[in-house]
């Protein structure tokens, strides 16, 4: 399958793989390329300080055979061979020079190579009488030339490098005289450096080493002939030189990189520099492990890897995304074709159900409507005793003046017949107005809210039941401002309720005492508040959170709707109808009604007025 053939997701997949692998391959060259040559300068700046410091370690030893060698007690030991005090005392003068050059030891050898005087003349190592011509520094030195070696000593085996210089008398050389310098003091300054620092000599053995472990080791294999050759001279003492774990690189290049045999990972690379001494006598080495190229190399290798999945993961959530929009714009054009047939479906069912709810409200407004005035008839059975007595007593006047003003027409007492007629017209107007408040209490609502004086209306629903407060004898007080208070109510259903609270105020004193019922006006900025107070019994607290709840009661005959319709109707008027216990005795209504623009004056003398 060709690439233009692949899904565009398996495109973008191998086009990121690709970059991945070639931008991976060009950080990690140019990295190594600039990390390889910083650490090839540094190093080579290491391996020059390294040098000159070696260079400055053995120069300060370097000419100090040729100074003595002008000294008069140094020759004297050759024209006094036998004196005991002549050698003595050049003894004395090699111990002080020895400390203060800090060298490790200077002797005087004869021509013959046998030490004559030493440094150490009071130790039990000391060089007198030993013969040292088999030294290629002696050999050289009695040749009538400076020389310099590095061997281990045949008395302390310890490491030495000697610096020679021939004693002469005329250009006839009869002896010479060494300095022995301790190389151990060179190394001291150079071990735990991050490199590894070594001297070989021509053998390519390591003589002087950062590692101690390196010492006396070979950098390759030696032949048979080398091995000879360097016992011969006894440089090592005959002791062993075993090689190093094999190096796989260029030794000999200037600048190369080597790697050592050792199970320790990523620690067997190294950048390896040299450079000759001036005698070309030893190679000055250094060995930069290059780990921490390694390092930069894998953490380079890890950022580009992760900044490579994030870059991946970031198209698969793009690519998710617009695969979640494409099936969300999928899955929203299906919906809408159902949702528009589901529409076309419910369409019909909806206006079905549109106009059943109507018929329902309807019915619901009109069984409330009959539900209240059922409660105004409910009242108005109620009051049938009292009213039926408000009306009797008329009646019975007007029946007693009726008799009376005929018996008077009969006698011609035609002002008494005059007196009788003006009380029964007195008496009818007063029947006249009872039953217009029955007829006016018992019409039905038509629901509209208007403008309504609050003071009235309590007037007329106090005048409805004044005369059932009279017969039984509770005493009734109106506590109103002398200022209109004006609400959005409507009057009928207000004056009902206002009527419900003080019947039910009624019930509750049928066993008090002090039968007193109170209705007290007050306005404030934004409320008109009508409060019923009594002194009945009060209301249970278990009953006060169901007190508004339909079909709640308490009474044995009460359908448990009165309350529940007022504060219905209240809320309707937007307003609130609330109930509590009184801290003294008996229960207090209180409806709260939005307060309508401004107030008139009460063309009223009194603000309270009280009934029986």
């Amino acid at each position: 399958m060709t690439t233009n053939n692949m899904p565009l997701g398996r495109r973008i997949n191998t086009l990121c793989f690709l970059l991945y692998c070639i931008t991976l391959i060009i950080s990690l060259h140019t990295l190594w390329q600039t990390s390889y040559q910083s650490l090839q300068i540094s190093n080579q700046q290491q391996l020059e300080r390294f040098k000159r410091h070696l260079d400055s370690q053995l120069g300060h030893y370097a000419f100090i055979p040729q100074l003595l060698s002008a000294q008069d007690v140094i020759f004297n030991a050759f024209q006094y061979p036998n004196n005991p005090s002549v050698i003595d005392n050049i003894n004395k003068h090699l111990q002080s020079i020895n400390n203060i050059v800090t060298a490790s030891d200077t002797y005087l050898l004869d021509k013959h190579g046998t030490t004559i005087a030493a440094s150490n003349w009071q130790k039990d190592t000391t060089f007198i009488g030993n013969n040292f011509d088999f030294r290629p520094y002696f050999q050289d030195a009695i040749q009538g030339q400076r020389a310099q070696y590095f061997a281990l000593g045949s008395r302390s085996g310890k490491r030495g490098y000697y610096f020679s210089y021939p004693i002469k008398n005329e250009q006839l050389v009869i002896g010479v005289i060494v300095v022995k310098m301790d190389l151990s003091l060179i190394e001291k300054d150079w071990i735990g450096k991050e490199q590894d620092f070594l001297v070989t000599d021509n053998d390519g053995i390591v003589f002087i080493s950062s590692r101690a472990d390196w010492l006396f080791h070979s950098l390759k294999p030696l032949s048979e002939q080398q091995v000879r050759a360097i016992n011969n001279e006894k440089r090592y003492l005959q002791r062993p030189i075993p090689s190093l774990p094999p190096i796989y690189g260029a030794l000999d290049k200037q600048a190369s990189l080597l790697t050592l045999a050792n199970k320790r990972p990523f620690s067997n690379y190294y950048l390896s520099l040299f450079t000759v001494s001036e005698d070309k006598q030893w190679t000055v080495r250094v060995f930069a492990p290059i780990v921490p190229i390694i390092i930069e190399l894998l953490i380079l290798t890890l950022i580009i890897t992760l900044l490579y999945l994030l870059i991946y993961l970031s198209l698969i959530m793009v690519k998710q995304q617009l695969h979640r929009h494409q099936e969300q714009v999928r899955l929203e054009a299906k919906a809408k074709q159902t949702l528009e047939m589901t529409v076309l479906e419910r369409t019909s069912a909806l206006q079905a159900e549109i106009e059943e709810r109507h018929k329902a409200e309807t019915a619901l407004r009109s069984t409330q409507k009959e539900l209240i005035q059922s409660a105004k008839l409910a009242v108005l059975g109620q009051l049938s005793t009292s009213i039926s007595h408000e009306l009797n007593n008329p009646l019975s006047a007007i029946r007693s003046y009726a008799d009376n003003a005929i018996v008077y027409l009969d006698r011609d007492k035609l002002d008494n017949v005059h007196e009788n007629l003006t009380r029964i017209t007195s008496l009818t107007e007063r029947m006249a107005k009872i039953s217009a408040q029955l007829k006016s209490f018992a019409r039905k609502s038509d629901g509209e809210l208007q403008v309504v004086a609050l003071q009235p209306v309590i007037l007329a629903a106090q005048e409805l039941l004044k005369a059932q407060f009279k017969s039984q004898q509770v005493e009734l007080t109106l506590d109103m401002p002398t200022t209109f208070i004006e609400v959005k109510a409507d009057a009928i259903q207000l004056e009902q309720i206002i009527i419900n609270l003080l019947s039910n105020a009624l019930q509750s004193m049928q066993g008090s005492q002090q039968k007193q019922i109170k209705v007290r006006l007050s306005y404030n900025e934004n409320e008109a508040i009508i409060k019923v107070l009594d002194k009945g019994t009060g209301i249970d607290k278990n009953h006060l959170a169901q007190l508004f709840e339909p079909f709640f009661t308490t009474k044995k005959t009460g359908l448990g709707l009165g309350l529940s319709i007022s504060q219905q109707i209240i809320n309707n008027m937007q307003g609130k109808l609330t109930a509590q216990n009184r801290q003294e005795q008996g229960a207090e209504f209180t409806i709260s009604l939005p307060i309508y623009l401004s107030l008139k004056t009460v063309n009223e003398n009194s603000s309270k007025e009280h009934a029986q």
